[in-house]
This record gives structure tokens, sequence and C-alpha cells, in this order.
């Protein structure tokens, strides 16, 4: 059986100094709890203070350098930046900043360091294929380059991708034409017009890049089908009749010219280029003069050829008399022996062979003295233009 001591009941005085135990020690446990939590505060206020100021001064030195990089000032850029993402470390953006200023600036092998380095955080990244791409062409290794853009258009891109992959698949175009690599360059321009909006100033602008990329013919198409707009801009009857002359589809290239110059932008252009239109116009005009057209009345048709007969026969005598061309013409000239000397149009409206035969010779004439005696001017330069493709001259 246990037995429980009895503790003596506590007196009045040791009761009072009890209580008076408990409420000091309460008020210590409080106090060091308030003391804690005061410097928590204290130390969050100093951080948050710390961490704001720290994100003023990476956007302030963010805001130069992009002010600097568009102003042109890309070392200063270098700086401001390298400053910024002392506050901000680890920032991709600002990463790509610095990059795209040490580009800027020349630093090539640096950047494209810096480029490649951050690739292999984001290996899809669209925009930093697109600046290894240049840095590639700027040091001369277009099989890199070309591999940077094709990944560029592969790649995943911020904002509208569509438009972005149509603006890259434009500037791979321009830098395969700067290769003089014009199949490849057709091949992603006839991509691009497939792909792009139905927007005239983006329309025309691969035309543009289309005849740069000796492909007239395709810009050809783009520029006829701007011209049925309501209200076309100017450039597209100037790029028709700037692509159809070239052609030789003459028919073609009048009608543009000519609205061309009656276009109400016409008089806003620069005067080389009025110059040009006004001329290729004139041109025109000329060589549907002198184009023997089956469809004309036969007396009308005897007498232009006979007209062209006498240009050529002309261009002829001029170029045999220079002793280094007499030889290589000799056989050119023998066969003008075999058209009548005093030839008429009454003699060619009776015997549509000799037609024939005084054309063909009109033509080679044309283009054997070019090859001989250099390019004619006038109405030689005119007809071999049409020999060139005479065919063409109405096609439509």
């Amino acid at each position: 059986m246990a037995v429980f001591e009895l503790r003596p009941p506590l007196t009045a005085e040791e009761r009072v100094q009890k209580r008076k135990l408990i409420i000091r020690d309460s008020i210590s446990l409080f106090s060091l709890f308030l003391i804690t939590v005061i410097l928590a505060v204290l130390t969050y206020s100093l951080f948050s203070s710390f961490a704001r100021h720290r994100d003023a001064l990476a956007r302030r030195w963010r805001a130069n350098g992009e002010r600097a990089l568009k102003n042109g000032n890309a070392k200063e850029a270098i700086n401001d930046l390298h400053s910024a993402l002392e506050y901000a470390p680890g920032q991709r953006d600002l990463e790509i900043e610095l990059a795209t200023a040490l580009a800027a600036a020349g630093n090539y092998r640096e950047a494209t360091a810096y480029f490649s380095s951050l690739l292999e955080a984001q290996p899809g990244n669209g925009y930093i294929h697109l600046q290894l791409a240049r840095l590639a062409a700027k040091q001369d290794n277009p099989k890199l380059a070309e591999e940077h853009y094709q990944r560029a258009l592969d790649g995943t891109w911020e904002g509208d991708g569509y438009l972005r992959r149509l603006s890259v698949r434009l500037e791979l175009a321009r830098y395969l034409i700067s290769q003089k690599n014009f199949d490849k360059a057709r091949n992603e321009l006839r991509t691009a017009a497939g792909n792009a909006p139905d927007v005239p100033e983006t329309q025309l602008q691969i035309a543009a890049l289309m005849e740069q990329a000796q492909d007239p013919e395709d810009a050809l198409q783009i520029y006829r089908s701007q011209m049925q707009r309501k209200n076309a801009p100017i450039e597209a009857f100037e790029g028709a009749g700037r692509t159809a002359y070239a052609l030789g589809r003459i028919t073609i290239a009048r009608n543009a010219l000519a609205r061309a110059v009656g276009h109400p932008q016409f008089a806003a252009q620069d005067e080389n280029t009025r110059i040009a239109v006004n001329q290729m116009l004139e041109h025109s005009i000329r060589i549907l003069q002198l184009y023997p057209d089956p469809n004309l009345n036969v007396r009308t048709l005897a007498d232009r050829i006979l007209a062209d007969s006498r240009v050529a026969r002309a261009r002829l005598d001029a170029c045999s008399a220079n002793a280094n061309a007499g030889e290589q013409l000799t056989t050119l000239r023998g066969q003008w022996q075999q058209i009548p000397e005093n030839l008429t149009a009454r003699a060619l409206e009776e015997d549509p062979q000799l037609e024939q035969t005084t054309m063909s010779l009109v033509y080679d004439t044309e283009q054997e003295t070019a090859q001989v005696c250099g390019a004619p001017s006038g109405d030689n330069a005119l007809l071999l233009k049409i020999a060139q493709s005479p065919m063409a001259v109405h096609q439509q």
C-alpha cells in the first residue's frame, strides 16, 4: 500500500512569490518572442529593400544598354548590360541582349560562344538560331549559316511565330542571293509566297527578291496579281512592266508601264525611277512597232519586215567594217546575198517564204553582230530584244 507524503499548504507569502515568478517568466518569454518578431520584420524589410534596389538598378542598367544599342553604340551597351547582369544574374533575356550587343560590336567569336552556351539550355529557340546564323554569315561560313537559318525556321518563337518565320525565310533568301545560290533562294521565296499573307507590302517584297534571285517569271505573277487590287500600289505596275520586259513579253510590259506612268503616285517617284520607267515604256512601244506581228494585214507586215531588214543590214555593214570582225561574219554576209539587193515590200508580200527567211536573217544578224561587235543601240537593240524571244512579244 503506497504512502503519499502530504506537502504543507503554501503560505500566503509563498503564493504571492510564486505568482510573481510566473508573471516575470511570462513577461520574459513574451519579450523574447516580440524581439524575435521585430528582428524578423526588420530582416525581411531590409532584404526586400535591397532586392527592390537591386531590381531597380538592373532595370536602369538594362534600359541604358538597350538605349545605347538602339543608338548604335554597341560597346557602351555591352558595359551597361554587363552591369545589369551583375544585379540580375542568370536572367535569360538579359543574357540574350548582351550576346546581341557583342555581335553588334563585331565581337563575333565571343558572341557566338555566348549564344552557343544559351542554346544548350534552349536548343529549340528560334531567335538564338537566327543570331547564330547571322554570326556564321559574317564569319563567312555559309554551310553553318544555312543550317542555323533552317533551325530558326523550325524553332520556337515568342509572339507571332508565323510572321517571325516568314521574316527569317526572307532573310535567308537574301543571304542565299548574296551567295549567288539562286536555286535555293528561289525555292525559299516560292515557299514564302505560298505561305505569306496576301498583303501588298509583303507580296511586293517577295516579288522584288524573286527578281534578284533571277526568277522574273514568278515575280511577274505576283506583280500582276497585285495589279488587280483596288488602288493597287505603283510598285505593282512598275514591277510587272520591268519583269515582263525582261522576259520579252512586251505587250504586257507596255500596258503595265503605261498604267505606272498614269498612276497618281508616279510624280512622287524619284527622278531615276521616272526616267527608267518612261524609257522602258518608249522601248516597249517601239518594239511593238518593229515586231512583224502575223496578225497585221499583208501589206503592213511586208512594210515592217522590209524596214527591219534595212536596219539589220546597216548594222551588219557597220560591224563588218571592223577588221577584227569581218571574217567572223562571212557566213552571215553570204546568207544576205541570197536576199534580193533591191528588196521591195511587194516582193515580200507576194512571197511568205521570203518574208520568213528575211526576218530570220534579221534576228541572226542582230544576235551575231552583238557577239562580235558588242551591244547595239537604237532600233538594233530593240530588234535584238525581239530576236531573243520572238514568240513572247504578244504572250499574255
